[in-house]
């Protein structure tokens, strides 16, 4: 495997509004923070091991200083819950890891299940608000110190019942744009990486898959280009540049724009310099 592995609109009206790009927010990230966020974004497509993957935390934790990082891929059952999984612990107490699965949590923890239903970033707090989740279950994971959080995932690429989760727990008292921020940009990177490690049978090639006008634009979205700027500078109408968006995030199964980029990468079809 060679490292090289390493607003908003409708085309139809089954379409999803998926976000028209990150930038507009890019003013909440430092250049330090990007430059870091391009490191770890080269480590994922270059992670051959789980050391390797857990190794990029270190540097996470520099931008996103969380106290508890979890991770995992799950495969769910037609009903949607968990029928299995592979799971990295990054920093989570493995005795609550263990009290959660005897206690089969899992069936009643709703960042779990709001994950796995919309792959959506979440900040545990809003979602408690809308799905109160027993007392129990809440005292305990306050006993383990995990009372504040976001998490996000993404479904597997070609895989509707299998996705992934990440959580980080830590000092997070409000809602953190900018936090957000690093996660919609990251969390697609490394979760192709841990598609790897788990599944390295799964293509790394995608030759042939895109048109040449297509990889321009893939390229351009790697830049964090809207539709509109990719259209100006390649002299086309935002409706056509939305078409190629559209088309690309089909061909490659992805659910927004970050994570098209993230499995282009993967599959060496962009380079990030």
């Amino acid at each position: 495997m060679s490292d090289n592995r390493m607003g908003e609109y409708r085309v139809a009206e089954r379409m999803p509004v998926y976000p028209d790009n990150i930038q507009g927010i890019e003013f909440l990230l430092s250049r330090r923070t990007a430059t870091t966020l391009l490191e770890i974004i080269h480590g994922s497509l270059s992670c051959n091991s789980e050391e390797d993957f857990v190794s990029l935390f270190r540097k996470i934790q520099n931008i996103f200083p969380f106290d508890f990082a979890f991770t995992g891929l799950t495969k769910l059952d037609d009903d949607g819950r968990i029928c299995s999984h592979n799971i990295i612990n990054i920093s989570y107490p493995d005795e609550w890891l263990k009290i959660y699965e005897e206690r089969e949590f899992q069936n009643v923890d709703v960042i779990v299940k709001e994950n796995f239903t919309t792959f959506r970033p979440q900040y545990w707090a809003e979602t408690y608000k809308r799905n109160t989740p027993p007392k129990h279950f809440i005292s305990m994971a306050e006993d383990f110190g995990l009372k504040e959080g976001y998490t996000y995932g993404l479904m597997t690429p070609g895989q509707k019942r299998r996705g992934s989760l990440f959580s980080f727990s830590g000092n997070f008292d409000k809602y953190d744009k900018r936090l957000v921020a690093i996660l919609e940009l990251l969390i697609p990177h490394l979760h192709q990486a841990l598609c790897y490690i788990h599944s390295p049978e799964l293509p790394q090639n995608g030759r042939g898959l895109l048109s040449g006008r297509e990889k321009e634009v893939l390229n351009w979205l790697k830049q964090g280009k809207s539709s509109w700027e990719i259209s100006v500078i390649l002299n086309i109408s935002e409706r056509t540049a939305n078409f190629h968006i559209y088309n690309i995030m089909q061909k490659l199964e992805a659910v927004n724009r970050p994570h098209a980029v993230a499995v282009a990468a993967s599959l060496g079809l962009i380079e990030f310099d």
